[in-house]
């Protein structure tokens, strides 16, 4: 059996992130898990995929029973639960794996997120849900960044609207189920969707 052929792109990717793989704002990450959960409802036993895990903290946050597993580029969070892939490649599990996948804050940094959606989608069972979060482009600190053309910094390919991961979702045959936001800056509740630092939406697995 040969080895698979890293492409460039990815080997970036995984450099980028094995860089970075400490690099975290622990009172953020509890205020995104929050609200995944919050809005997931995820029942007890259910299988769970958790795409860009690093070691896996989400988990903390669901049911004490459920299947876990995570997928992570860096091979820091090599983990008896934790995959070290590059989703770039695909998902290496079999259709119909799991009933629910989450990504917090990865989409952005997807290089082909039609591909991924489309391998989300398969992975998951019917009318399986999909949790992603990504950064809120109308955030005021996105709108400085832009203003004054502050280069990025934190590895993000993208930026999605709710207008436009919305429509990737549906070419994937989801469709929008709920959204709420994570937190302001610093990280509190914020009183309005649109002040949040990030936007939470769930999708659910449409069967045609």
């Amino acid at each position: 059996m040969t080895t698979p052929r890293i492409a460039p792109a990815s080997r970036q990717l995984r450099d980028f992130y094995r860089a970075r793989y400490n690099w975290r704002n622990a009172s953020e990450e509890r205020m995104r898990f929050r609200s995944h959960a919050r809005l997931a409802r995820v029942p007890p036993g259910s299988a769970v995929l958790d795409i860009g895990s690093r070691n896996g903290d989400l988990r903390k946050y669901l049911p004490p029973d459920v299947k876990y597993q995570g997928i992570d580029i860096a091979p820091e969070f090599a983990a008896p639960e934790i995959l070290i892939h590059d989703i770039s490649s695909g998902i290496p599990f079999p259709d119909a794996s799991f009933d629910f996948v989450f990504m917090v804050e990865v989409l952005e940094h997807t290089p082909n997120p039609f591909h991924t959606l489309g391998e989300i989608h398969r992975v998951l069972r019917p009318h399986g849900v999909y949790m992603v979060s990504v950064p809120n482009p109308y955030h005021f600190k996105e709108l400085i960044w832009n203003l004054f053309k502050v280069p990025d910094r934190q590895g993000h390919i993208y930026s999605w609207t709710r207008q436009t991961i919305t429509r990737l979702a549906e070419m994937n045959r989801f469709r929008l189920d709920g959204n709420r936001g994570t937190y302001l800056y610093p990280p509190v509740p914020p009183p309005f969707l649109f002040a949040s630092r990030s936007i939470v939406y769930r999708f659910v697995k449409a069967l045609t």
